[in-house]
């Protein structure tokens, strides 16, 4: 059986990524930071799809933490086929108003808690037979800098970009693959926290003129965690609307 440990699985693209993978037949441990009704729902949802579905809380900040997730997933499963590493924080903070303990808890968050958590999963991924694979979603404020997200959240959806790269390159020879998915604006939590106007400025910078949703993301994350992606590694897909077009 095919598991899947997917942070942030409680709301947003990590719910429409669990309930994919449970619709496809894979068993799904999935992570919350505060709200554990959401997770509790998203478990509920991949229940009626008929996979095993587990919950927990995590702070990305703590590495004990991390860790205390890793030795439960061993305990209980022993293994995983995929990682998917998709929880974050983005406050929308001006340049000047960021001070050094927001900046540390984003870059902490979002950049040191994927390499921690990938770093962590790897011994239940060597122990998967099959099809391995790690997903890291970061964004295309990654990619073109933080014009309406914030510049502290554009650094660590960069370093993702290059952490990914990098754990593709070291893992490749034990056929563990690593890739990122960029997603553009899509409708979240984190988006709910624009006022209308820079919603509707958001919206209009994207060539498709609108908010992508989770279910148009997920399946590409989904797709990158199957053997049908068994050739890629090290890659960025980008589900942006158009807002970057190479």
């Amino acid at each position: 059986m095919a598991r899947a440990l997917v942070t942030g699985g409680n709301t947003g693209i990590g719910g429409a990524v669990c309930t994919l993978l449970a619709r496809r037949g894979l068993d799904v441990w999935l992570t919350y930071a505060h709200d554990r009704v959401g997770a509790e729902d998203v478990a509920a949802q991949c229940h009626v799809e008929g996979a095993e579905a587990r919950v927990s809380q995590l702070d990305l900040r703590d590495p004990e933490s991390i860790a205390g997730l890793v030795g439960h997933v061993a305990e209980v499963w022993g293994s995983l086929s995929i990682l998917v590493n998709n929880a974050a924080v983005c406050p929308y903070t001006e340049p000047d108003a960021i001070t050094t303990d927001e900046w540390d808890a984003v870059l902490e968050t979002n950049a040191r808690g994927t390499f921690l958590m990938l770093r962590g999963a790897l011994a239940l991924l060597r122990a998967s037979d099959g099809d391995r694979a790690v997903v890291n979603v970061s964004s295309v404020a990654g990619q073109i800098g933080g014009i309406t997200t914030s510049i502290h959240y554009a650094a660590s959806k960069a370093a993702i970009l290059a952490i990914t790269r990098s754990y593709a390159r070291l893992l490749a020879a034990e056929g563990i693959r690593v890739n990122a998915v960029t997603p553009g604006p899509i409708r979240t939590r984190i988006t709910a926290q624009l006022d209308d106007g820079s919603r509707a400025r958001l919206a209009s910078a994207a060539p498709l003129g609108r908010f992508g949703t989770p279910d148009e993301v997920a399946p590409t994350i989904v797709l990158l965690a199957s053997p049908e992606s068994g050739y890629t590694t090290g890659a960025t897909y980008d589900v942006n609307g158009g807002v970057r077009i190479d």
